[in-house]
Formats: structure tokens, C-alpha cells, sequence
């Protein structure tokens, strides 16, 4: 992460600090005995790339910071030069009716018979290990379990219109936190999350088109091959920052027989094999 030193020159000590964009342009710097000074250096193991997903707050134009000198307000204004923008800004894109979200080539949600995956899930310094059972029961209502392989209940949980209610869960998974996690990871999946809007974005670069749902300043981009007519990436992003990635990798019967699923703010990821 980069930041912004406000240093005073008459006793050379650091009076503040802005962390900020890295690309951040200072359009007007303060006078006097104060200045600013550019700390480029990103701080632990976060690339610019992760930087730029880990951000949270994006805004377009922002007064960064009022400095106080003799009785007087200067303010300094920083100017925006995004990196963190729409990423499919220059390619097409169609508007489409939303009951053609049928359209998307992807059979999971849709499944009548349950599925089964052996399941690996990193959640900061736990392992989980299991089978996944995902059952559709009725329209838009899924019953989703996590067993050992010696039968015992990690976690039950019904869908219900993209709502998560929990039958059973393990204590120290039992936390508001996480099962709003859980929700969200499994309506990417399955397809349950309310949205207002859908199009199709033709990547021709790449091969690939984008199936991209939103709901304000939400998106859930479904990336079909188009060679191989099915999905092999989702993702979710929140403004423009990826918040969670989903790779669908070795299909079977129109079903992914391996899912990763990786979240970018916090240290969560799953590994799903296909077992029946």
C-alpha cells in the first residue's frame, strides 16, 4: 500500500499520513514549512494488483486532507487516474431480457439429483475437509451439507430465494461472519443472488463471452469458452474490484467436476472434486 507523508520541514518530523491509490496524481501540494512527500513503497506481500482488489473505498474525486497552518485551511486535492476500472469497458455489450439468463450454459443450478463433492476448504489457519452434498429439493430451494467422510454433520443449510437458513452447524463455524460468507459463496454457484440487469459482453480476444448480471454496484460476471460452450470462470465484484473468483475446470455431464472458489479480502478458499 502506498502512502502519503506530510512532513514539517522546521523540525523534519512526519506530522501525518494519507495511505491512498497508488495512482493517486497530486494536483496541488501545500505551502509554507509543509510538503508533501511520496512513499511508493507497498507495505507486506500485496502486489499493486491485490492492492487494487483489497480496495475497499473507491472515489473519484476526493480532498485528501486539510492541512491547518497559522488559523488556515489549505487544502490539497488528489486527483484519480483509475487502474481499477470497468475491465470490459472497451468490449460489447448487449443488453438482454432477464428471463434469458436461461441462456447461460451452465447446468448446476438446474441439476435434479443431488451431487456430491469431496470438498477442501481454507479458512484462515483451518482445514475443512469433507463431502459436499448439494440437492435441489424445489424452484430456487437447494439443501446444502457438509459431512465427514465418517458421516458426522460439519454443516446443513437450506437456500431459499438466495437466503441461507441453517438446520446444523458446527460451534466454531456458527458465527454471523461466516454464514454470510457461506451465502454468498453458494448463490455465486448456484445462481440465487437478486439481480436488476443482464448482458452479454463479447471478449473476441479471449474467445469468450461475459454473462453479466448486477443489482446496483454488484456484478457477477459468468465467463463462457466459446469454443467449449460452457462457463470456466465467475466472478464477483463489487464497484470494480474482484471481490471473489471461481474457476469450473474438467466438465462431466455438463457438470463441473472441479470448482475452486477464492475469496480476495479475506483468506477463505475451496476445492471441490466431483465424486457422483
Amino acid at each position: 500500500m502506498m502512502k502519503l507523508l506530510i512532513l514539517n520541514k522546521r523540525n523534519n518530523t512526519i506530522q501525518n499520513i494519507l495511505y491512498y491509490h497508488p495512482q493517486l496524481v497530486p494536483i496541488t501540494i501545500g505551502r509554507g514549512s509543509q510538503y508533501l512527500q511520496i512513499d511508493s513503497r507497498f507495505h507486506g506481500n500485496d502486489s499493486r494488483a491485490h492492492f487494487l482488489d483489497r480496495l475497499v473505498i473507491f472515489l473519484k474525486v476526493k480532498i485528501s486532507a486539510i492541512l491547518l497552518q497559522g488559523g488556515k485551511l489549505f487544502l490539497i486535492l488528489l486527483l484519480i487516474v483509475s487502474s481499477c476500472s470497468n475491465p470490459y469497458k472497451n468490449l460489447t455489450k448487449t443488453e438482454l431480457e432477464l428471463n434469458q439468463v436461461k441462456d447461460i450454459p451452465y447446468s448446476l443450478p438446474d441439476i435434479e439429483k443431488p451431487v456430491i463433492y469431496k470438498t477442501d476448504i481454507q479458512f484462515y489457519k483451518n482445514n475443512i475437509s469433507g463431502l459436499l452434498i448439494i440437492k435441489k429439493t424445489s424452484d430456487k430451494v437447494y439443501r446444502i451439507a457438509l459431512t465427514t467422510q465418517f458421516g458426522l454433520k460439519i454443516f446443513d443449510f437450506e437456500l431459499d430465494h438466495g437466503k441461507l437458513s441453517t438446520k446444523y452447524c458446527i460451534e466454531y463455524l456458527d458465527k454471523k461472519v461466516i454464514l454470510n460468507t457461506f451465502e454468498t459463496d453458494f448463490n455465486l454457484l448456484l445462481m440465487q443472488f437478486e439481480y436488476n440487469s443482464f448482458a452479454a459482453i463479447e471478449n473476441a480476444t479471449d474467445n469468450q463471452r461475459i454473462w453479466q448480471l448486477s443489482s446496483g454496484k454488484l456484478y457477477y460476471d459468468y465467463i463462457e469458452n466459446n469454443s467449449m460452450q460452457k462457463l470456466e470462470n465467475i466472478y464477483f465484484r463489487k464497484r470494480n474490484s474482484k471481490k471473489i473468483s471461481v474457476g469450473l475446470h474438467s466438465y462431466k455431464a455438463d457438470i463441473p467436476s472441479e470448482i475452486t472458489l477464492e475469496h480476495h479480502n479475506i483468506k477463505l478458499k475451496m476445492n471441490l472434486k466431483l465424486i457422483k
